[in-house]
């Protein structure tokens, strides 16, 4: 593979990176496609293929777990960010939620790129197409929300395994919603707003990463395949060079499918971002784009846990009752809550008036806790997280050298506005609320138990009359990201409504990087949904 030339490279072969590049390979005219992933080939690794033992790749050597600068809104606390390292990217490492952002959301990134196909509207055909979906109880209106001949299979959780993966704690989970004016949602219309049960992309209880739910026969797969950059002449792209000095031709074009940490790194790399940035380096400038690893945004939560007063009655993981099989099928939570924040707190935060009814913030109640310092996974904790959906805090994301070998430099700069932390403050009453307090939760629920170890150790427990600087304490020392990064190139800014990088020719994006705006939810629905728009985008173009 000295030097190959193809049609498309597909550069990250991920969880948006293995639908472009089998849909290309599809097409009418068979184009050739090479797809080039940094990482291995995960096959045969069985802690691939379940959700629960999944949890033990994180921070593995299929996980980059890119460290970030300190943050100074979370204590000066380095994070690690996952991202995966393996062919199906972050499908082999996800927790399998498959949840939409809210329509207003979509409208919004339509809006920042001045491009309606990014709307609700305008992408849930896309939406649909990757949806095999499955609810014996929706009949014909779920087969309108959802689609049912894509080749991602998506089910509700209390309908997989039969009906049998019902969770003994889900209605009183439901009723303590209720207790406090959060109903089910049941509109159907795009919103989220309300209780909702949790979909799952999993089949037979299995994870189904994006290379094998999107065929690859016939695309070239490279694995352990570094990019360094993109090679150009002119303003053209003409392939890639790899960090061992390899070189491949695209007679069409490269697509970079490489997310929001690596992909505004490479188009450093190749000479496109701040001159002042690339001049440091010694990169020769492309194209001066000011916008490339600006943007960062993510969903910033806190995990909550909370012991239960009596274990033996089989409530969580561990419990000697939490035997059904149907349990351990997949990661162990039912219910999502999707509320706004009191418009109050818009209104104090001078944030624009169209955030009065967004959906801010999410609450799910998992039967495990997920990692939580000092918790154990024996039975005797239910937990929960509870995230921020729409962050106005901004990161940013850079090169440390001219070798594709250094990790970029990010800084999340997690929790730097006021109205961040109002809300999530606020959301996170809210759950101490749901479980502390209401009728349903209090004969199952004793407290909240706060996680120790390292640098947490003296932490007091939360409760609903805990002040709004304790809360804000606890967030700051034990808050942490849920992975659900983008906008590093930003669509509007640094590529156009078809992912097309602007200022040159033949070179397009099609990751998380080009979201522009923060959407609720949890990203690969939309990240699927993505990677299918473009593709086609590609194919009509060619």
């Amino acid at each position: 593979m000295d030097h190959m030339t193809t049609d498309y490279i597909v550069v990250g072969g991920g969880l948006s990176g293995c639908p472009v590049a089998s849909r290309l390979s599809q097409s009418d005219d068979k184009p050739e496609v090479i797809l080039l992933e940094a990482g291995t080939n995960p096959a045969g690794n069985p802690a691939t293929s379940n959700f629960l033992s999944g949890l033990s790749l994180l921070g593995s050597e299929l996980d980059y777990a890119y460290p970030s600068e300190p943050v100074s809104g979370t204590a000066n606390r380095i994070h690690y960010l996952n991202a995966g390292k393996a062919l199906g990217g972050g499908s082999i490492l996800n927790f399998g939620s498959w949840m939409r952002a809210d329509a207003a959301d979509y409208n919004q990134w339509a809006e920042a790129a001045g491009d309606k196909r990014w709307s609700y509207e305008g992408l849930k055909p896309w939406l649909t197409k990757s949806e095999c979906f499955y609810d014996p109880r929706e009949g014909a209106q779920g087969q309108q929300e959802y689609g049912t001949d894509g080749p991602m299979h998506v089910t509700p959780i209390s309908t997989a395994e039969l009906g049998a993966r019902i969770y003994p704690l889900r209605e009183t989970v439901k009723q303590s919603w209720a207790e406090i004016g959060v109903h089910p949602n049941i509109e159907k219309d795009g919103s989220t707003t309300g209780l909702s049960e949790m979909l799952e992309n999993s089949r037979n209880g299995l994870r189904q990463p994006s290379n094998v739910a999107y065929p690859l026969d016939e695309v070239k797969v490279v694995t352990n395949a570094v990019v360094h950059r993109v090679t150009f002449v002119g303003t053209r792209a003409t392939g890639v060079e790899l960090s061992d000095g390899r070189k491949i031709i695209a007679r069409k074009e490269v697509i970079l499918c490489t997310g929001a940490y690596r992909t505004p790194q490479i188009l450093m790399l190749s000479g496109i971002g701040p001159s002042a940035i690339l001049e440091e380096h010694g990169i020769s400038t492309v194209y001066e784009s000011p916008q490339v690893g600006q943007n960062l945004h993510d969903h910033f939560a806190i995990f909550l846990a909370f012991r239960l007063r009596d274990p033996s009655l089989g409530y969580a993981l561990g419990s000697a009752g939490f035997q059904n099989p149907a349990f351990s099928k997949g990661f162990p939570w039912d219910l999502v809550a999707c509320q706004p924040v009191p418009e109050e707190i818009i209104i104090k935060n001078g944030a624009k008036t169209d955030l009065k009814k967004r959906n801010f913030y999410e609450v799910i109640t998992a039967y495990v806790p997920p990692n939580i310092p000092g918790i154990p996974v024996d039975g005797t904790h239910i937990a929960t997280s509870t995230m921020l959906l729409l962050p106005t805090s901004r990161g940013t994301v850079s090169i440390r050298s001219s070798s594709p070998n250094d990790l970029p430099c990010i800084q999340p700069n997690y929790l730097s506005t006021t109205l961040d932390r109002d809300a999530l403050v606020h959301a996170t009453r809210q759950t101490l609320r749901v479980l502390l307090t209401t009728e349903s939760m209090k004969a199952i629920v004793e407290n909240e138990s706060p996680p120790s170890g390292n640098s947490l150790d003296g932490l007091t427990p939360l409760t609903e009359h805990s002040s709004d600087e304790l809360i804000e304490e606890r967030i700051r020392l034990a808050g942490t990201q849920h992975h659900h990064s983008g906008g590093t190139a930003a669509m509007g800014k640094v590529v156009d409504g078809e992912g097309k990088v602007l200022g040159v020719q033949a070179l397009r994006v099609a990751d998380a990087s080009i979201i522009p705006v923060p959407l609720g939810g949890h990203p690969q629905s939309t990240l699927y949904a993505m990677a299918e728009q473009i593709a086609y985008m590609v194919m009509k173009g060619s």
